[in-house]
């Protein structure tokens, strides 16, 4: 029997948006907290490890089709995001005009995952005549 949710490499699309958005959710959460942080003194900044480290867990691979796809695993943030390396008279890592970068980028990418589960249950449902 034809699973819907597999392409012919057996990679389970619609679990695998559903993992990116529970992963970008839960970043949300943590960058909310950052923000609501801005004025407790030592506090640092947190984010979640890359998304690649959920993809590890994925049973398949991704394919490269060409000599000039990037091989290998992006590198991500810390989970102690003080990469900014400014902190306030108090000791606070928050840098605020770059936690509400990340809450853009990150509500960029829900859109994003968002519209392709839509246009591929869309294609799906067109294939199987629904």
């Amino acid at each position: 029997m034809l699973d819907a949710s597999r392409s012919a490499g057996g990679v389970d699309l619609f679990g695998l948006a559903q993992r990116r958005l529970s992963w970008l959710d839960a970043r949300e959460q943590v960058l909310a907290s950052n923000i609501a942080n801005a004025d407790t003194p030592h506090y640092v900044a947190q984010d979640l490890a890359p998304f690649e480290s959920v993809m590890s867990q994925f049973e398949g691979e991704l394919a490269t089709t060409s000599e000039m796809h990037i091989a290998g695993k992006a590198k991500g943030r810390r989970m102690q995001d003080d990469s900014s390396g400014e902190h306030s008279l108090d000791g606070n890592g928050v840098s605020l005009e770059t936690q509400m970068q990340l809450v853009a980028e990150t509500g960029d990418q829900q859109r994003l995952a968002t519209n392709v589960y839509s246009t591929y249950h869309a294609m799906l449902t067109t294939v199987l005549g629904k």
